[in-house]
């Protein structure tokens, strides 16, 4: 349920699910119908997003996280407010790997400090985050990088 502001009432997600129509020439792989857990996602993490607060969308598979959280960040964010970096982790990802990914999408500012373009914010999306393989004695060296960098 989300609050209606209008009615000061608890309403269904269903409620914000609007008409839905599929292009005659659309491709399959580009259709995403929207259904509860997708529109709750999409508001859940533009509302956060906008409080600047940090979120980690995490649940069961096929419930939609990564096409929202795609869509979201390449179409309804301003790209002159936020520089959005996005990849995707696997079993071979190391954290060199990781630390260069996320380097050539910053500016560098001075020796040893990178960030965003002056005025914007980052939004970074990694999908399957639990991949990468663990070492010898337990730890994710990629998933420690970006714990670090947090």
């Amino acid at each position: 349920f989300f609050a209606n502001p209008q009615t000061n009432k608890w309403e269904s997600w269903t409620k914000k699910i609007t008409n839905f129509e599929i292009a005659k020439d659309a491709m399959v792989h580009t259709i995403i119908v929207p259904t509860v857990d997708t529109v709750r996602n999409a508001f859940l993490l533009q509302t956060l997003l906008r409080s600047e607060y940090h979120v980690l969308f995490c649940g069961p598979t096929g419930t939609g996280k990564t096409v929202v959280i795609q869509q979201e960040l390449l179409r309804n964010f301003d790209r002159e407010l936020f520089v959005p970096i996005s990849f995707a982790f696997s079993a071979q990802t190391s954290a060199n790997q990781t630390q260069d990914m996320i380097d050539g999408k910053l500016d560098k500012r001075r020796k040893g400090t990178y960030g965003p373009p002056l005025g914007k914010r980052c939004l970074v999306f990694i999908d399957d985050l639990n991949m990468p393989a663990k070492e010898t004695y337990g730890a994710q060296p990629p998933i420690e990088l970006l714990r670090q960098w947090m």
